[in-house]
């Protein structure tokens, strides 16, 4: 009795996100490589939020040795590249993934390159292509399918925060001060900051050094004007929740009420 069985599988890692899973990413066929498929006898399917595989009856052929199959790696997040290092990447062309060793590393070494030919589908980010059979052991070719992974890294950025007077007249802005506990991170010193509709009494305090982007932090950040604790706890800053002018920089806002 045939039964149905695994031949290649892909998986998508982004260390943005812990566990390593982005939900707002999938893959799906191009129409050429599922007219190849149904060719072949062959099903894709998502077997978790970020795995994919493809299957077929155990009495079927297959693949074959110079078949070639693209997926469109399609994303729904707003801030996606901004997770991502995304150097060199231009929102109206269109990339490939060429897969040969089984891994792609998007990291900040990764040069992206622009595809002249094929037309970009809506949500498309990239497009992937690989060579199951080519790509497993011809030793192994009867017990072993092959597993491709292309893994995502999030950059770094400096975390950058305003800090809003409600009393235009309060004097204390060269006072404020960042600290993390157990002095995780360090800040640079406040300054005046004029470029911004938030008030006339601003003041701008910048991580001395970028930080690794994350989904969740497990930092407790305090605000301190001179000695006295303002407040407790301050949020990192979150992506696309406000926009900084500043290069490699995440913003966020405190509004420090009247004394």
């Amino acid at each position: 009795m045939s039964r149905y069985i695994a031949i290649a599988t892909i998986r998508i890692e982004h260390d943005y996100y812990n566990p390593s899973v982005n939900r707002f990413v999938s893959l799906q066929p191009t129409p050429e490589t599922k007219e190849l498929m149904k060719r072949r006898g062959v099903m894709f399917r998502a077997v978790s939020a970020n795995e994919w595989q493809w299957i077929m009856l155990d009495d079927l052929p297959g693949f074959m040795d110079e078949d070639v199959l693209e997926l469109s790696m399609i994303v729904k997040d707003p801030c996606f590249l901004q997770q991502i290092e995304n150097k060199g990447y231009d929102l109206g062309s269109l990339y490939k993934f060429n897969i040969e060793n089984r891994v792609v590393e998007v990291n900040a070494d990764y040069v992206w390159k622009k595809e002249t030919n094929g037309q970009k589908l809506k949500d498309e980010f990239c497009r992937i292509t690989l060579k199951p059979v080519e790509t497993a052991p011809e030793k192994l070719r009867m017990l072993w399918y092959p597993e491709f992974t292309i893994r995502f890294s999030s950059p770094a950025y400096y975390w950058e925060y305003l800090c809003v007077f409600r009393d235009e007249n309060d004097m204390r802005g060269k006072e404020l001060n960042l600290k993390s506990r157990e002095n995780i991170m360090a800040f640079c010193p406040p300054e005046k900051y004029e470029k911004t509709t938030l008030g006339k009494n601003v003041w701008r305090i910048v991580s001395a050094e970028r930080i690794r982007l994350k989904e969740h932090y497990d930092i407790t950040i305090q605000l301190f004007i001179g000695t006295r604790l303002e407040s407790r706890f301050i949020s990192p800053p979150q992506i696309g929740k406000y926009q900084s002018e500043s290069p490699y920089t995440v913003r966020e806002v405190c509004v420090i009420r009247e004394q």
